[in-house]
């Protein structure tokens, strides 16, 4: 057994010493090239393909068998392959799991596992945002990060942008990796845009003439956006032959063409909150699928309704419905292959030859892109070499057998497009996004900001969790704590209308809910607003907190820049429930319900039960349309608002009371009261609740305001109190009316001022005089009775001239002696002496003198020229009083038009009398009637009979002679 262990290493030896002269082969960093010395590459599993990346096993034997494997992670590694042209085909990745398999005593076989750059950084797990980039920037920098923090990945990839087209991609507001690996970022970005991606495997430096690749496997991660600009493959034209014919040159042996029916349509549609609509962008198949196909394709529409504003614009929205679809035209036709080619490369074109199937046909229908590649390749050792490795790989668990025949040590398969075919990747955000939840975010602003947002309530949020260093290539902005860090983001609310709604912006400090629209990271919205160590749940009337206070609830505000509030508070405190709205400036509140001095632990003194409004500044209470205050009782808040019977009932007693003693007060020539004002604001009351769109009078909605109240009104000031109106006050009360003055009563009018009694008015000064005067008209003191002057030392009678009347007698009374007129006698007695005192006496003839006579009334062409008609009543006909100082009531055809008060006479004057006017009537207190019809010409007897005033029972002129006495 020594000596065959010695024969192995003796032979192991030899191999690395020759291995440079071996179709497979490995290449190390220089500073890694001890590694050459012990481990030689024996099989190789190499899978590749485009949208995805690269992955290779390699089966490798070592004379020694504690290699140290963690020294080989991370390690750059390329693998060589000998082309049929002599030259050498890399594979180049980066070695991520490094096994140690069964050991003999001379040999140890390992496997190391290699990936490209892109599929390591699947175990980079990240959440970071992107603001004001475009995708192809947003690789840049991502990529560079990768090289600028890591030297292992800095020395063993690159990275190529040089196959986008950058104007085609728009900046984005934002975009946010969530919790997903860098590596699924990418792709998921680029397979959203449209970017096809692959790994390539550059020359050294010695062939490329990249300094900085000299000895180093270094593999380069391209990104490309149109498919006709990918690099030929440097096997160039591959011949199609079949398997087991001799070939000097690798060949491919086996092809197959495959067609795969695919969607006809694409449609997008993303909701456009700004413009409030659906925008939709739809692409159509231009591929041949066959007259069957074609038709089935027509139905099969990729339909999807995206995320909001899923694209910039409509012709970005195009761009990316171009791009799904471009994706299903691309996999409606692939061709797959295999065969010995060694030159072949994934991402590279190549041209097919040989084929009988394209024989004829043009070159460019002949040019194939290969999208995936799966090399398997076994190294040629010596016969005790390989024998020892084969015994070693069956203990071995990952045991990974080349397929095919034992004499092929090459073999690869492969799946292609034709070049002119599209290589756009596939994407549907249910697939592809990443899975989101609610995160939280803190408001962010500008310095010195409280509450920032734009014109539709947006906000710009911090997301918490995120790296500083993630952020330096924007100046921070992600992680600086003010409005840069994001885009502005929607505040879900409770209602939102046009121009109304439930809105109250977040302000900065808050912590709120950020949720994802459609399901996309980059589509954030304000889900809600919660509370935490630093923001506590709101102290109502800063007052209290929670649990003590948890029956309370409502909304409180804080004063910008201060620490006042505008709070409405709902008490639900059992038994004692209440509700506030309040603002801290002037202490204006309105209190409803059960009142209590603000609750500290759920308690708080009682108050009152009702409702308050108050205030320390101004209060004003206005209705455009009536204001109604009255403290009638509504059971339980039901009936109408307006409910205001009683207060009609009230008014309406007491306009008929104020009409009953205004038909008093007239009856005894006291002025007639104008109660039309009152029967106005009765009836602007009355229609208060009728609307003029329902047909209202045009008493409707009259701004006025009433009080009413069951019990009593009380209004007082500790100083002054005006009441007045620009036209008109009744006062009007059924029992008592009692104006009382600590000091002065001044009442005043303009033009007059009339005060009736029906029974009794007395007018005394207890200490000071009384002076009743008229300065320019006349004083009048009448009474049916007597008029009783009295005084406690003297009357005096003064004026220019003093006239005593009396119809039947005058008495006057002096101290015992007397003087008495009438028409029989003038008689003067004394019990003292009579003493005259005159220049003459003169003693003539009997003589009397009449009292004053009435004026005589207007001529019958004076009132003809006024339209008017004068009438005279008298008790009777003939001898009758005239009914003078009679108040009356005047109507025409049964309709009233004018009150009044008879003259001396007894007459009274009919204003504006037409032609064609033939009926009035004359209605006096006492409730009789006279009925005064007129004739434009008086000529039958019975007309001037009644004409002159005589009455008829029989309506004829013998009824009315009876009447006169004739």
């Amino acid at each position: 057994m020594t000596d065959q262990f010695q024969t192995i290493a003796a032979t192991f030896a030899g191999a690395v010493l020759s291995q440079q002269h071996r179709p497979l082969r490995l290449r190390w960093r220089a500073q890694e090239a001890h590694f050459a010395q012990w481990l030689l590459v024996q099989r190789v599993d190499i899978e590749e393909a485009c949208l995805e990346g690269m992955q290779a096993k390699l089966t490798c034997v070592s004379s020694d068998p504690e290699l140290p494997l963690q020294a080989l992670l991370g390690q750059p590694l390329g693998i060589e392959m000998v082309t049929d042209r002599g030259g050498l085909h890399h594979t180049n990745g980066i070695i991520t799991e490094a096994r140690a398999g069964q050991a003999d005593g001379a040999l140890r076989v390992y496997q190391l596992t290699l990936k490209d750059a892109l599929s390591i950084m699947e175990e980079r797990i990240n959440t970071r945002v992107f603001r004001q980039l475009s995708v192809p920037r947003i690789l840049e920098i991502m990529l560079g990060e990768w090289r600028q923090r890591s030297p292992a990945l800095a020395t063993a990839f690159h990275f190529d942008l040089d196959g986008l087209e950058d104007r085609r991609y728009p900046m984005r507001e934002i975009s946010h990796q969530f919790n997903e690996s860098d590596a699924h970022f990418i792709r998921r970005l680029c397979r959203r845009e449209g970017i096809a991606w692959y790994v390539a495997s550059p020359q050294p430096a010695a062939d490329t003439g990249r300094t900085e690749d000299a000895d180093v496997p270094m593999h380069t991660l391209v990104f490309s956006d149109q498919s006709a600009l990918l690099p030929r493959a440097l096997a160039g034209t591959v011949r199609y032959h079949r398997e087991g014919a001799t070939e000097e040159r690798d060949t491919i042996s086996a092809w197959s063409r495959q067609r795969s029916l695919v969607p006809g349509r694409v449609w997008r549609g993303s909701w456009d909150y700004k413009a409030v609509r659906v925008e939709e962008a739809a692409s159509h198949s231009a591929i041949d699928q066959g007259d069957t196909g074609r038709a089935l394709a027509a139905i099969l529409n990729d339909g999807l309704i995206e995320a909001p504003h899923a694209a910039d614009g409509q012709q970005d929205h195009l761009r990316l419905a171009d791009a799904r679809m471009l994706a299903h035209e691309g996999r409606s036709e692939s061709f797959e292959a295999s065969g010995t080619v060694r030159d072949l490369a994934v991402g590279h074109w190549f041209e097919l030859e040989g084929h009988p199937d394209m024989h004829g046909q043009d070159r460019t229908l002949r040019e194939f892109i290969v999208t995936s590649l799966r090399q398997q390749a076994e190294n040629n050792f010596p016969k005790a070499l390989q024998d020892a490795i084969d015994r070693l790989l069956p203990a071995s668990t990952w045991q990974a057998d080349v397929q095919g025949a034992a004499d092929m040590r090459y073999r690869n398969q492969l799946s292609c497009r034709r070049r002119s075919a599209p290589l756009a990747p596939h994407y549907d955000p249910r697939l592809h996004l990443p899975a989101v939840h609610p995160v939280t975010a803190l408001v962010v602003g500008p310095a010195n900001e409280e509450v920032y947002c734009d014109e539709l309530g947006r906000i710009k949020v911090q997301l918490q969790g995120l790296h500083a260093q993630d952020h330096v290539h924007a100046q921070g902005a992600g992680t600086s704590g003010q409005e840069r860090d994001s885009a502005f983001v929607r505040v879900s609310s409770a209602w939102a209308g046009a121009g109304y709604g439930h809105d109250a912006v977040p302000r900065v400090g808050m912590e709120v809910l950020i949720d994802f629209l459609g399901g996309d990271p980059d589509k954030m919205f304000v889900a809600g607003v919660l509370h935490n160590g630093i923001n506590h749940p709101a102290r109502f009337s800063h007052n209290g907190g929670l649990p003590g206070n948890r029956f309370l609830s409502g909304i409180k505000s804080k004063e910008i820049e201060g620490v006042r509030y505008n709070q409405l508070r709902l008490d639900d405190t059992p038994g004692q429930i209440s509700t506030q709205l309040a603002s801290e400036h002037q202490h204006s509140q309105i209190n409803l319900g059960y009142l209590t001095e603000p609750r500290h632990d759920g308690q708080g003194d009682d108050r009152g039960e009702g409702l308050e409004a108050r205030t320390d500044g101004h209060g004003v209470l206005r209705g455009a349309k009536g204001i109604l205050i009255t403290a009638q009782a509504q059971d339980r808040g039901r009936g109408r608002m307006l409910e205001r019977e009683a207060l009609l009932d009230t008014l309406h007693s007491l306009e008929e009371l104020a009409q009953r003693l205004s038909q008093d007060a007239a009856r005894y020539h006291a002025e007639v009261t104008d109660l039309a004002q009152l029967e106005r604001i009765r009836k602007q009351l009355q229609a208060w609740d009728t609307s003029e769109a329902a047909g209202g009078t045009r008493h409707a909605a009259a701004p006025m305001v009433a009080l009413d109240a069951p019990a009593g009104v009380s209004v007082t000031s500790q100083d002054t109190m005006v009441l007045g109106a620009s036209r008109h006050i009744d006062l009007v009360s059924r029992d008592n009316t009692q104006l009382n003055a600590g000091r002065k009563l001044l009442m005043r009018a303009g033009e007059m001022f009339a005060a009736f009694a029906g029974k009794h008015m007395k007018l005394i000064s207890g200490k000071g005089s009384v002076k009743v005067q008229a300065h320019e008209e006349h004083v009048e003191l009448q009474a049916a009775r007597r008029i009783l002057l009295e005084a406690s030392e003297e009357i005096i009678l003064q004026a220019p001239k003093i006239s005593i009347r009396s119809r039947d007698d005058t008495q006057i009374h002096g101290g015992g002696s007397f003087s008495r007129w009438n028409a029989s006698l003038i008689e003067h007695g004394t019990s003292g002496q009579w003493r005259q005192q005159a220049a003459e006496h003169n003693v003539l003839g009997p003589a009397n003198c009449p009292p004053p006579e009435i004026a005589p009334p207007p001529t019958f062409e004076e009132l003809q020229q006024s339209a008017s008609l004068m009438v005279r009543l008298r008790s009777h006909v003939r001898d009758g009083r005239p009914l003078a100082h009679q108040p009356y009531t005047l109507f025409k055809q049964g309709t009233q038009i004018a009150v009044g008060v008879t003259d001396a006479a007894g007459r009274l004057r009919i204003e504006g009398h037409q032609p064609g006017d033939d009926s009035y009537s004359v209605k006096l207190p006492n409730g009789y009637c006279f009925d005064l019809p007129v004739h434009e010409q008086v000529s039958a007897l019975d007309q001037q009979l009644a004409a002159s005033g005589y009455r008829s029972t029989e309506a004829d002129a013998e009824s009315r002679l009876r009447h006169a006495g004739a």
